[in-house]
């Protein structure tokens, strides 16, 4: 858009040009008597209005803005026929041939019509030779003219052409240049989404990744089928689509891989499967085409999937609107991503095999995972309905992860294993199904008496004995009545209702857990409430003065009072000590602002100053911890409170240092401004103080 720009107002400087030069000409012609002036005035002003009006009309008009340039050259080429005349009218009288040359040099310099250009060079060569040649006047020497317009037409063309060749040439490197960055950039987003991958989030990471190269590749549907452990049947387990694609992930399951053979005795080959018209398949693969027209495909490559040397699935990448534009770079691409999401599923499979090894989560002595969905399976029959499930969600244990260290993050999700536990009987099942999430199992069980247990599960939460940390729980329930109904259906009832209610509930719960560390923060040091009320003073004031949005002045009093949030896990020993700290100390000090940003990050009410947080310690001049940020790179309202935080801790007793007074405080601040303040903050903050 930018280049287009450009060259747009390049021609527009090119009009404008083209009506001054008429223009000027005239002036000059009749200042000077003695030089007459080939061309009435009448003429001049016709073409400066028609320069004039074609760069006015690129302002007005898209038809002339979209056509500039080809407008320019007709207008261009007019003036150098109109110049053209002249020599011939005035048997190429010096003065006007040696502009003619040059005009014709710029103008071959200025147009990229290469093809165009070359025509009008070799019909004006023919007029000039043609005219040079019935030319009466003995002053002129035909062959030096005529050389000369052919010299430099010639040259100034080919100028040109060069030119513009190297700059298609530079082009074609930056699009490559540009192609290589965008598959390294997809390359990195799949690895980074596959390199933390747990049995939770498997389904989401890879459909991700699948949803990358389709968008990267302009694919209409990329997908996994995955063989079972016999090899007999196919499922289709991962799949995207592109906006107003079908999904077919729900009529792809269980396939019989022996009605196949054509497809899979190409895969246990190893082969690369490209289709690039299913129109066209061979009669051996009737089943495969009938089945590929059933989805509307008309073409797609297969890669197949092997771990262990054994054949376990197969991706697909589909075309439904157009034809596969396919190439060994592409091809290669394509390898290359479907190598990491193998790696990835291998890597998956192994931790299954690591999971079936054991029916209890090792953490919170519950049943996991694997043992519910076996006895989901066992219980799931007509003797046992109603089978009530309730899921249930910790809510906040990021935020007590990040703030408390994932110790007593691991505490609370034992915690609240024991609470669940006692909420329910003994007949029901209780799993954990990983992460903060847990899921309740009970058979022959009513609504009525599911949302029992929920109430009873309600009654028991709230704060951890000794501890400022609440468990808050969400919780959904659904129940299968009827022995047709899908049990994964009611599962993923249940599931639906409890995020609803955890999308209602989390936020306050992620508020409450702060306001513990808020508190539990002030137990360990005293002077931190005071700390805080004091630099929410200063900073409103000070918001006042600098003429702060009132959303502006909300943020700051919220970093004001949780710019130190990050100190929660730093011991008293090392808070309240008299004396110097030592590296060490200071290492572990240093590391609150990351550590604020964590959690203020981890809540929706407190995002919007965890960068301030992070950078309230940074110095102006780059020395700052944690990311040495310089100058205008420190965020504006972490700039302020910088200031506010010194003076506060400059004027008042800390367990490290004594008070000074007002005016020392200030001469600090100036001595400092430019290395560790703003320095136009610092003078305005002075300013302010110096009022008062």
């Amino acid at each position: 858009m930018t280049k287009q720009i450009n060259k747009i107002n390049f021609y527009r400087i090119i009009l404008f040009a083209g009506a001054a030069s008429y223009i000027i000409f005239a002036f000059v012609y009749r200042i000077n008597s003695n030089v007459y002036d080939p061309m009435s005035l009448g003429e001049r002003i016709i073409s400066a209005l028609m320069f004039s009006t074609a760069f006015f009309m690129s302002y007005k008009n898209e038809f002339v803005k979209n056509n500039i340039e080809i407008i320019s050259y007709f207008l261009s080429l007019s003036a150098i026929l109109q110049l053209f005349y002249y020599n011939h009218l005035f048997n190429f009288n010096l003065g006007l041939s040696i502009p003619l040359i040059i005009i014709i040099a710029v103008f071959n310099l200025i147009f990229d019509l290469n093809k165009l250009k070359f025509y009008t060079n070799l019909i004006l060569i023919i007029l000039i030779s043609l005219s040079l040649y019935i030319c009466n006047s003995p002053n002129v020497v035909t062959s030096f003219y005529l050389t000369s317009y052919i010299i430099i037409a010639s040259l100034s063309f080919y100028i040109s052409y060069f030119i513009e060749k190297s700059q298609k040439q530079r082009q074609i490197n930056l699009e490559k240049l540009k192609s290589q960055y965008e598959f390294q950039k997809t390359f990195a987003k799949i690895s980074s989404e596959l390199v933390d991958l747990g049995l939770e989030n498997i389904n989401y990471r890879i459909n991700s990744s699948l949803k990358e190269i389709g968008e990267y590749f302009n694919i209409d549907r990329s997908y996994i089928f995955m063989l079972n452990e016999a090899g007999k049947l196919m499922s289709n387990q991962y799949e995207w689509t592109a906006p107003g694609i079908s999904s077919q992930k729900e009529k792809l399951q269980n396939l019989k891989t022996k009605n196949y053979q054509w497809w899979f005795k190409n895969l246990r080959n190893k082969d690369v499967i490209i289709i690039e018209d299913v129109d066209r398949l061979e009669a051996e693969a009737a089943a495969e085409k009938e089945l590929l027209k059933s989805q509307n495909i008309k073409s797609l490559i297969v890669f197949p999937i092997y771990i262990e040397e054994e054949i376990t699935g197969f991706f697909g990448f589909d075309l439904v609107e157009n034809k596969i534009d396919i190439n060994e770079i592409k091809i290669e691409q394509l390898k290359i991503f479907t190598d990491v999401i193998t790696n990835a599923i291998s890597k998956h499979q192994d931790n299954l095999k690591i999971k079936k090894l054991s029916y209890y989560d090792s953490l919170t002595d519950i049943y996991n995972r694997r043992f519910f969905e076996e006895e989901l399976k066992r219980l799931d029959t007509a003797r046992q309905l109603p089978i009530s499930i309730i899921m249930a969600d910790l809510n906040g244990l990021k935020i007590i992860n990040d703030s408390y260290g994932h110790k007593m993050g691991d505490y609370v999700l034992k915690r609240a294993a024991e609470l669940l536990k006692k909420s329910i009987r003994k007949e029901d099942i209780l799993a954990r199904q990983g992460g903060d999430e847990f899921v309740i199992l009970l058979p022959q069980t009513t609504p009525e008496e599911a949302a029992k247990i929920i109430k009873r599960i309600k009654n028991k939460t709230g704060m951890i004995e000794g501890t400022s940390i609440p468990i808050s729980i969400a919780l959904g329930q659904a129940t299968k009545t009827d022995k047709n109904e899908e049990i994964e259906e009611t599962l993923k009832d249940a599931d639906n209702q409890m995020y609803k209610n955890k999308l209602s509930e989390g936020r306050s719960s992620k508020s409450n857990i702060v306001a513990g560390l808020i508190n539990a923060l002030e137990a360990k040091s005293n002077e931190t409430k005071e700390h805080a009320l004091r630099m929410k003073n200063i900073a409103l004031k000070f918001a006042e003065k600098l003429k702060l949005s009132e959303s502006e002045k909300n943020r700051l009093s919220l970093i004001a009072e949780l710019h130190d949030i990050g100190k929660i896990n730093i011991s008293e020993e090392i808070l309240n000590k008299p004396d110097r700290l030592n590296q060490k100390e200071w290492e572990i000090i240093k590391k609150h602002t990351e550590q604020g940003y964590k959690i203020a990050s981890s809540s929706e009410e407190f995002a919007a100053v965890a960068d301030d947080i992070y950078a309230h310690h940074e110095r102006w001049d780059g020395t700052g911890y944690p990311r040495q940020l310089e100058g205008e790179e420190i965020p504006y309202l972490a700039r302020i409170i910088t200031l506010v935080d010194a003076y506060d801790v400059m004027t008042n007793d800390r367990a490290y240092s004594d008070a000074v007074s007002k005016r020392e405080a200030l001469v600090e601040i100036e001595r400092c401004s430019g290395t560790q303040f703003d320095p136009e903050l610092a003078d305005k903050f002075i300013d302010l103080l110096e009022g008062e």
